[in-house]
């Protein structure tokens, strides 16, 4: 499922930016660019968005003004030519502060903490029951249409144009980009750990540095996706 998201700044070049910017990740689906915080509330009046990517100066109602008026489950990245109001940002649970001009690597990586924020609210608000084990999606590979039962994945990985999804001793290669299958899987049950890798949650063995384990199988950590991972590893940590 995509992530709904909202640009509200009242810079042209800075909403087409972030625009450009939205548009390379596939998990975003980019519902509206607002010059200003009176267009951004009257979109979120009529329906609910997971982040927004917020500026703090603007005419009428600052930022943070109209981040106060939000609802606190609300998901906001701060994107402001000043710093002065990091701090501020942090103490309403701001999910990220990028300041101007701002690279898509920071971009990406605010992103990726959002994601992480909005499926651990996913796993608390919908806890998986054995019934879960059962969804199911179809995928086409070698002229067929097979029946995949998500509960037996163990990994995804990224083969060129394929990619290879990993059931224990069993593989399917269909024709089909690691992001795109991304969508069809459960951000509550799987997680990105690398751009050629998705790794089922619950079948990671053992974590070492930049490595985890499936089986006999070691998956590189990339440094993009480790403090998502590691954050997630927080909640279900036992010392």
């Amino acid at each position: 499922m995509k992530m709904t998201c909202m640009i509200v700044d009242d810079e042209s070049l800075a909403r087409k930016l972030l625009t450009d910017y939205v548009s390379k990740i596939p998990s975003l689906d980019l519902v509206a660019t607002c010059a200003n915080a009176i267009e951004a509330a009257a979109v979120l009046q009529s329906r609910h968005l997971d982040l927004l990517f917020l500026d703090i100066q603007m005419p009428d109602i600052n930022g943070i003004s109209f981040m106060q008026t939000l609802g606190k489950d609300q998901l906001v990245v701060f994107t402001t030519a000043y710093t002065e109001y990091a701090v501020k940002s942090y103490e309403l649970n701001a999910v990220d502060y990028l300041v101007k001009p701002i690279a898509f690597e920071r971009f990406f990586q605010a992103v990726g903490k959002a994601t992480d924020q909005l499926s651990r609210r996913n796993l608390i608000q919908q806890p998986a029951t054995a019934d879960d084990e059962q969804d199911q999606i179809f995928i086409k590979a070698d002229s067929k249409i097979y029946n995949v039962t998500l509960g037996d994945i163990d990994y995804v990985e990224a083969y060129g144009e394929y990619v290879l999804i990993h059931r224990g001793a069993d593989r399917l290669m269909p024709l089909l980009q690691l992001g795109k299958l991304e969508e069809l899987l459960p951000a509550t049950r799987f997680i990105r750990v690398h751009r050629s890798y998705i790794v089922q949650f619950s079948k990671i063995e053992a974590i070492q540095g930049n490595s985890i384990w499936i089986g006999k199988k070691e998956i590189p950590v990339s440094r993009t996706y480790r403090d998502m991972l590691m954050e997630r590893v927080q909640l279900r940590h036992v010392n």
